[in-house]
């Protein structure tokens, strides 16, 4: 989590392990061998020396190096950031601004309007996309969220207009971008902050400097960690991601990538913007994002190299697939074959009260008055 503010320091517990090679020869032996259960297998190294390596510290180059090459993240980072003036909003750790379902809840009678279906109002009970396992950890990742920097207005013209809090009396900056240029660059009054587009500047894809700087040596010093490796998609990283289950704007949107490491460059964490103009009415002179806003992540992440090859299906697997399919009333493909004709059916929330399957057996019966008088 984040330290009090200013401070300057930023937590971030990534979801892989690590320990340093000095560690491993010391603890390593009680989390993969017996005590664990789990057996050294598909190693390069015998398994049979690393086993002897960490049951008597003897720690060969070897089997160092093999164990590092598999545990190559730290289990928490303790990492230090800049600011580039005090009026920036601090980053903070984890998810926030989203969820955002309100015009859409899920469906039961009730007193919402619904602002897709005209005159239609919903109670917003049961199930929300939030309740999916894989959403639900996401929004839990230990990543970096950046806000935006200042306020900022884009014009169809290419004006752009700039909000200074940062000098007294508010006041604003502008720069007239004349379409087509290559690769404008913007430094604003009074601060260190820039902002340049990718290419032809017709395109709108802007990089925003955020004046933050994360001085990420701890994740880079780690093995394999590449963090000189301009491009490239393999050992620690950071992933340059768009907010999960964000309010939609459809006027912008994050560029999503992959960075070696933020010492590697300028060592500011950037923010990758898109803009839409198609998205915003024609009346619509320019899109403005505010001061504040919740831009965008950067997930610290081990990437491997990636191979794939195809093999026939598992019967387990087969088998369960055709489970959810007999389980809703679609039938077995293979029984089947060109017959099927594949299947429809409806999953009510567990979660709404007019649902028989609201009484739930791990929920708590409530008593009724009638159950309360026999007990007396």
């Amino acid at each position: 989590m984040l330290r009090a503010r200013g401070s300057g320091l930023l937590c971030v517990t990534p979801t892989v392990w690590m320990f340093p090679a000095t560690v491993l020869l010391l603890v390593g032996y009680y989390g993969f061998g017996k005590v664990a259960g789990q057996p050294l297998r598909d190693l390069g190294t015998d398994p049979a020396c690393i086993e002897q390596c960490l049951r008597t510290s003897k720690g060969c180059k070897q089997c160092v190096r093999e164990l590092a090459q598999r545990l190559s993240t730290p289990a928490q980072l303790d990492l230090k950031f800049h600011k580039a003036h005090p009026g920036l909003v601090d980053p903070r750790v984890g998810v926030e601004a989203h969820h955002h379902f309100e015009d859409r809840p899920p469906w039961a009678p009730g007193s919402v309007p619904v602002s897709h279906v005209p005159g239609q109002v919903v109670d917003p009970q049961g199930k929300v996309h939030k309740n999916c396992p894989a959403m639900k950890a996401r929004s839990g990742v230990s990543a970096i969220t950046l806000h935006m920097p200042y306020t900022c207005r884009w014009y169809r013209s290419g004006k752009i207009e700039f909000d200074l809090h940062w000098i007294a009396g508010t006041p604003m900056h502008v720069q007239e971008i004349v379409h087509p240029v290559d690769s404008p660059w913007i430094r604003l009054p009074q601060s260190h902050l820039q902002m340049f587009t990718v290419g032809d500047s017709r395109a709108d894809v802007w990089i925003l400097n955020s004046g933050i700087y994360i001085d990420d040596v701890e994740f880079m010093t780690s093995p394999n960690a590449k963090p000189g490796d301009k491009g490239g998609s393999t050992g620690n990283k950071w992933m340059v991601m768009p907010l999960p289950h964000q309010l939609g704007y459809p006027e912008w949107r994050i560029e999503q990538g992959v960075l070696s490491s933020f010492q590697r460059t300028s060592k500011n964490a950037n923010i990758p913007l898109q803009l839409n103009f198609t998205a915003i009415p024609p009346e619509q002179e320019y899109i403005e994002i505010v001061r504040g806003t919740p831009m965008m992540q950067y997930v610290p992440a081990v990437l491997p190299s990636v191979t794939l090859r195809e093999t026939p299906m598992p019967t387990p697997l087969a088998d369960y697939l055709v489970m959810l399919s007999r389980m809703h009333k679609a039938g077995d493909l293979r029984i089947n074959k060109e017959n099927d004709l594949g299947g429809y059916d409806v999953m009510r929330s567990y979660q709404l009260k007019d649902n028989p399957g609201y009484a739930q057996s791990h929920r708590p019966k409530k008593r009724t008055a009638a159950s309360r008088r026999v007990d007396l």
